[in-house]
């Protein structure tokens, strides 16, 4: 393991995104306490001079491809970013996950090991876009409302521009049941038009609601 000349509590204590330096093996620097809040690993476990798979031995498995864009970041000295959706914090909650890896240097300019930032992931559209709307955090969980699971998957569809007939084959219905539903949820809303549905969406935060079993772990290179 490389010794570093500067302690990098100094550069990642007061990072409001959680962040860890890991060396030439994958094995922990340094990791910042909202790193650790993601990978639910408590402040009293030692993680330096650890590999994830010493440390979270029941993620390590799914981990295991970080260590090849790491070994990329320091062979190009170039930096990486990875759309991750995993299950992360103390709730254990599937969600996606920005993260940029960057070659890191110590004070003399040597090349000792990589630097790790996380971020929310945000989503919007080209619409949303050419409409001045900012980006959006999406979210499983709606504890909070007047539709059922059901309905809400319905919702989703339909928002984000699907035919009744293109719900009705998503959720293996038929095309008159997916009418059916449709109506009974402008209903709940009391709405009678097409406009009228999109606002209370937007009004209610529903747009940045997602069905969990859409979401799938994984990892991949952000071009």
């Amino acid at each position: 393991m490389s010794t570093m000349n500067f302690n990098p509590k100094d550069i990642l204590n007061n990072h409001l995104h959680p962040c860890h330096i890991r060396d030439k093996a994958s094995r922990y620097v340094y990791m910042n306490l909202a790193m650790r809040e993601l990978f639910n690993v408590p402040t009293g476990v030692p993680i330096e001079g650890k590999r994830l798979s010493e440390i979270k031995p029941d993620i390590s498995e799914f981990f295991e491809s970080l260590h090849q864009q790491e070994e990329r970041v320091i062979q190009k000295e170039t930096s990486v970013s990875l759309l991750i959706t995993a299950h992360f914090g103390k709730e254990n909650r599937l969600q996606p996950t920005i993260v940029d890896i960057h070659p890191f240097f110590d004070e003399t300019g040597q090349l000792v090991g990589t630097l790790a930032e996380a971020r929310q992931c945000q989503f919007f559209s080209a619409l949303d876009y050419l409409q001045g709307k900012s980006p959006k955090t999406l979210t499983t969980s709606l504890p909070n409302t007047i539709f059922t699971q059901n309905e809400l998957q319905i919702i989703f569809y339909a928002y984000n521009a699907l035919s009744s007939k293109e719900v009705a084959k998503s959720l293996h219905l038929s095309r008159r049941a997916a009418d059916n539903k449709l109506e009974g949820i402008d209903e709940k809303m009391g709405i009678h038009h097409q406009k009228g549905f999109r606002k209370y969406i937007q009004d209610s935060g529903l747009n940045k609601f997602i069905p969990q079993h859409l979401l799938a772990s994984s990892i991949q290179v952000i071009d």
